[in-house]
């Protein structure tokens, strides 16, 4: 008899930029080459070809190449979420332009069609899944996904659809700085060792401070700035550059004008400088330029300041200092940058260290829960990760205030249940995630509606999962407990209003002075 095949769980980091995938293969944990090459990732690019073929991974990339205009990268960042969402406004300049899909969710205009977001990561997901099945030399169906911390609960229901349809069977979505933290304490038996976790990647940033306790991870609080990654990096170089076309005459006064071109162009050029003090920048005329790593970190200071601040800010907001912690891990694509380092270290005043891979760190993580899953299955002792919530989410108050139900930082899985007083007749909940003490500032999830029939008290309970997605449940008068649906369909502003004016928790006035939208645009939501 053959001997049986060693169960697999692929880790997946689905990066704005690359993506990645990993296993846990005779007895080590390593990055799967893809696109049948040696590459250890895999773009995040999309590309319609001139026949209106979906493209993704390098032959997008080359598509790119013959017709700029048919490419996008990037994506990841609006994977989820609704085209009216209001953290679209935080990515300025974003180098395509985006519509509402059939569900009503973002989707980019490429060739003349609108397409939805999922398709792209169904697509991107199936071709890293079939990478991953030819170098196993069978089909891999498990996967743990990794995810920003930022990414809400629509977020991830979103790419766990895409994976589910991509053939993937989902045991995990697990932040990227728990992952990071995995791949960092992997075989080094650390003992009880706080780490503060930087994952500056091409599409946010995300700081976390975890407990690791041998392969066993808490996390203490984690905090993000999702619009504030790589790709802000490369637009303020991208413009810098497209300054210099137009001084030589070569660009006309339209902003979108060989935008992706340029913004490749200005990746490239940021890499080179992170090794090098000058690098030689070939511009999509075919023309050359120069630039130094000086003038590219002066263009960039306040970039780099932002991620020092968000750090700090998550180390106050939990009475954590610096000098408490163990060891100051940055990951993320991004993270390569000399002058975030310094400006780490100038600031927390503690070394950052740079002994785990900044690429791939989040796949291999994944890559190894999935391993210790896997063992656990079988009745082993593996690796656990504790989450918390990094964004809160709640109800909408009439007055347009958030009542939060979930907190940030709230242990996950989580269960909370509230209790609302009622009479017969309709009974409308409408339910937002963000950071913002004002509803409209945060992210629109959907809604209850209930026709009652009694009087007497509704308890809605609200479960989150250990990865962060949210389920309903209801008890009404005279019912047992039974799960409800979710109302997610788009509403336009009038209707929105409408849902939030019908709610059953109305703002006290000691809760709606001026002094509350001071905090509008504060990122961690501190109560």
């Amino acid at each position: 008899m053959a001997p049986a095949v060693p169960e697999v769980v692929l880790g997946i980091d689905l990066g704005t930029t690359q993506a990645r995938v990993a296993v846990f293969h005779e007895g080590t944990v390593r990055l799967i080459p893809t696109s049948g090459s040696d590459a250890r990732s895999m773009p995040s690019a999309l590309a319609v070809d001139g026949s209106g073929q979906l493209l993704v991974g390098t032959a997008a990339i080359s598509e790119s190449e013959r017709a700029p205009r048919r490419a996008a990268m990037g994506l990841k960042r609006l994977l989820g979420l609704r085209a009216r969402s209001p953290r679209l406004r935080s990515f300025v300049g974003l180098p395509y332009s985006v519509s509402a899909d059939p569900r009503g969710d973002a989707g980019i205009e490429l060739h003349g069609r609108v397409i939805p977001l999922t398709d792209f990561a169904t697509q991107l997901l199936r071709e890293l899944k079939s990478a991953a099945s030819t170098f196993l030399g069978r089909e891999a169906t498990r996967a743990v996904l990794c995810v920003p911390a930022y990414f809400d609960a629509r977020q991830r229901a979103a790419l766990r659809e895409a994976a589910e349809k991509a053939g993937l069977n989902v045991l995990r979505v697990l932040n990227a700085s728990a992952a990071a933290t995995l791949a960092y304490g992997h075989g080094r038996g650390l003992a009880r060792k706080r780490v503060l976790v930087l994952d500056l990647g091409g599409g946010g940033f995300e700081v976390s401070v975890v407990q690791v306790t041998g392969d066993d991870l808490e996390v203490v609080t984690t905090g993000s700035d999702p619009a504030l990654g790589g790709m802000d990096f490369d637009a303020r170089i991208a413009e810098a550059l497209l300054s210099e076309l137009r001084a030589q005459g070569t660009a006309s006064s339209e902003p979108s004008l060989d935008w992706g071109p340029l913004r490749s162009a200005a990746e490239a050029t940021k890499v080179l400088l992170s090794d090098q003090e000058e690098a030689l920048v070939r511009l999509p005329d075919g023309a050359a330029s120069s630039l130094t790593r000086e003038r590219v970190e002066a263009l960039t200071a306040d970039l780099a300041q932002r991620v020092t601040e968000a750090t700090r800010e998550v180390l106050e907001s939990s009475s954590l200092t610096p000098q408490g912690l163990d060891a100051v891990v940055l990951v993320g694509g991004q993270s390569r940058a000399p002058l975030v380092r310094r400006r780490l270290e100038e600031s927390l005043g503690v070394p950052v260290r740079s002994d785990v891979d900044p690429i791939g760190a989040g796949a291999l993580g994944a890559a190894l829960l999935g391993r210790s899953l896997l063992e656990i299955e079988s009745g082993k002792p593996g690796a656990t990760v504790s989450d918390v919530l990094s964004v809160p989410l709640g109800v909408a108050e009439r007055g347009g205030v958030l009542r939060r139900v979930f907190e940030r930082n709230t242990r996950l899985p989580a269960d909370k249940t509230l209790v609302i007083p009622i009479t017969p007749g309709p009974l409308s909940l409408a339910i937002f995630q963000g950071p913002s003490p004002v509803t409209a500032e945060n992210e629109y999830l959907g809604a209850l509606h209930f026709q009652l029939e009694r009087q007497g008290e509704a308890e809605i309970h609200f479960s989150l999962s250990q990865d962060g997605i949210l389920s309903l449940a209801a008890t009404l008068p005279g019912t047992k407990r039974q799960p409800v649906p979710l109302a997610t369909e788009e509403l336009d502003d009038a209707a929105r209003e409408a849902l939030i004016s019908r709610s059953p928790f109305v703002t006290e006035a000691k809760e709606s002075p001026t002094g509350l939208f001071s905090g509008l645009r504060k990122l961690f939501g501190k109560k």
